[in-house]
């Protein structure tokens, strides 16, 4: 997809929050729900089932972790329902270890690290209740993920490696689109949660990432004073 495509996007689903946001300022105070604001820190197991170097795929699955920092906004809308967009910088961490697909080369077992820093934006629409002291919500939604550099080390250098020359040769600026879920409990102000992510698609094309990523991730946080 291109970036024309996805401004047309980011464009649609702004107008879609902009009509959300005045339905919303009209019902606030009915069910006892507040906006407000609040920050998180995430730690995941990730587990793509496909990466690539260079647009070599690469035949092995690959593991590691996750770890991010997050703001975000609560705004609440009615019967418990609510909208919360969410930014985060994140460093994702990989080791693979497995064989260069035969169609491309005949290569030995080779491994490699990726490490990528980037940052997400996901939106996330849930519903939530409470009990007992505690408010518990569960929410889904769609998320950017956009990754501002990637390198990649193999242990054990082959020959394909040394003559890859494919741009960005140590950087990546690919941008993909997630899909989020989870379940999160509310105690006083602290948070404590839990979500799954996984790939949709790709937005724009990139020489190096997982192209199937999935991510399972712990999450703990604090909500500062509602608004």
């Amino acid at each position: 997809m291109s970036i024309k495509r996805l401004l047309i996007v980011i464009f649609v689903l702004s107008a879609a929050f902009q009509n959300i946001g005045a339905h919303w300022l009209y019902n606030l105070y009915k069910d006892g729900d507040r906006p407000y604001f609040g920050v998180r820190l995430n730690g995941g197991y990730a587990f793509p089932s496909d990466i690539r170097y260079a647009r070599i795929p690469l035949s092995s699955k690959a593991v590691g972790f996750d770890v991010a920092v997050m703001g975000l906004f609560h705004a609440p809308m009615k019967h418990g329902f609510y909208a919360e967009p969410q930014v985060e910088v994140f460093y994702n961490s990989l080791k693979t270890a497995g064989t260069i697909s035969e169609q491309v080369a005949e290569e030995q077992v080779t491994s490699a690290t990726m490490k990528t820093i980037g940052f997400r934006v996901p939106v996330a629409l849930g519903w939530s209740c409470g009990f007992s002291g505690v408010r518990a919500s569960i929410y889904t939604g769609p998320e950017f993920d956009f990754r501002l550099h990637t390198s990649f080390k193999p242990n054990h250098p082959t020959k394909i490696f040394n003559s890859t020359t494919a741009r960005p040769l140590y950087g990546d600026y690919g941008v993909d689109l997630n899909l989020r879920s989870g379940i999160g409990f509310t105690f006083g102000r602290v948070y404590v949660g839990a979500a799954y992510i996984w790939k949709l698609c790709r937005i724009t094309e990139s020489d190096y990432g997982a192209k199937r990523q999935r991510i399972a991730e712990l999450s703990v946080g604090y909500n500062f004073k509602n608004l």
